[in-house]
Parts: structure tokens; sequence; C-alpha cells
């Protein structure tokens, strides 16, 4: 069992805390955050999975990605899961920035030069990717990508989360024309959004 609750969080977000793989450098350990852990059983919506359901959603957008296309997916790798003192982690790889640590934001990469053609060059060649991968990009925001490399090679950005279909019925999944004019959606009021200096 990996032993986190006495590790700083490298990230936090409104259901998941994000921590360094005490074993393996190159990966991260999300779990999700205790006190929704311990209302699940009290709340009729969760489903069999509980609180655990993104996990889920995460590792079949990622292996869907791959069975898209063999090229390098747009998504962070969901390598497994693991037991954890703070409740079963979703392991997945450490996106890297040119520095060697950890990949940063486009929120922070905006918040830090604004919006120049070099982002918004790496924003076409995101949508690009997700267009040939078929992903699902439920959450398309600026703290839900990285910018950086998984495999030495030039840096680009990446989603980290917010990928996977949540409707109840999957019409996104049903037909690829549909999910990439969401997507095109989603990405043109990201770009906006970004342009504008909003995160």
């Amino acid at each position: 069992m990996l032993q986190l609750s006495q590790a700083t969080p490298i990230a936090t977000g409104k259901h998941r805390q994000v921590y360094q793989h005490p074993e393996q450098p190159g990966q991260l350990v999300k779990v999700i955050r205790t006190d929704l852990i311990e209302n699940a059983a009290a709340t009729a919506r969760w489903p069999r999975t509980g609180p655990y359901r993104g996990y889920v959603r995460e590792f079949k957008e990622y292996l869907a990605s791959r069975h898209a296309d063999p090229g390098p997916t747009p998504l962070a790798a969901v390598i497994g899961l693991a037991d954890t003192d703070l409740g079963v982690g979703l392991v997945v790889e450490k996106i890297l920035g040119a520095d060697g640590a950890l990949a940063p934001t486009l929120a922070t990469w905006l918040g830090r030069d604004g919006f120049t053609a070099a982002m918004r060059q790496a924003l076409d060649d995101l949508l690009a990717a997700l267009l040939r991968h078929n992903v699902i990009a439920t959450d398309l925001h600026a703290f839900n990508m990285v910018y950086g490399s998984n495999d030495g090679t030039a840096p680009r950005l990446m989603m980290i989360d917010g990928f996977g279909e949540k409707n109840i019925i999957p019409h996104r999944s049903m037909s690829r024309r549909h999910n990439a004019t969401v997507n095109r959606r989603k990405f043109e009021r990201l770009v906006r959004r970004c342009q504008a200096g909003v995160t």
C-alpha cells in the first residue's frame, strides 16, 4: 500500500488531490478527496463504482484514444490503480516541462506569457490530436492541460484531466462526427478565454 497521507499533494482540485508516486519518479497518483469518499455511501447518486467512477471514465477514454490512432496521444497515460492509505489511487504518467520539473498548466503558461503565437499553435496542434484520436474532451479548460513532454520529444499541450464521456446517453461516444463538432465548439470557447486572459 502506498503511503500518501503524510505527503504534501502537488496539486489539489475540486474532487481530487495529486501526489508524486513515492516509488516511481515518472508517475503521479490521483486520489479522491477523503470527504467525498466518506460521503459516497450516503449519497444515492453514486453508481456502483462510487466516487471512483471518474477513474473508469478516464481509463476507458485513454484506451479509446490509443485504439483510434497509434500515434502519440494527447492524453497523459493512465497506468493503473494502486491502494493507498487515502483510498484507491489512479496512477498516471508525469508530464515534464523543458526544465525537467512538472510541466506547467496552460493556465500557468498564459499567466506568465500572455496569449502568444506559440500558444495558439500549441492549441491548434492539441485540437488536431484530439480529433485524430477521437477524444471526448469533456472539460476543455486551461487547468486541465499541461505543456510538456512524456517521451523526451518536443513539448506539446496534453490533457491531464477532463476527458471521457459523462452523459447518461453516450451520444458523443456513438458519433465521431458529433464528438468532433462538440470538441471544436469547446476549443473555440477555450481560445476566446485564453485570448482574453481568462483561465
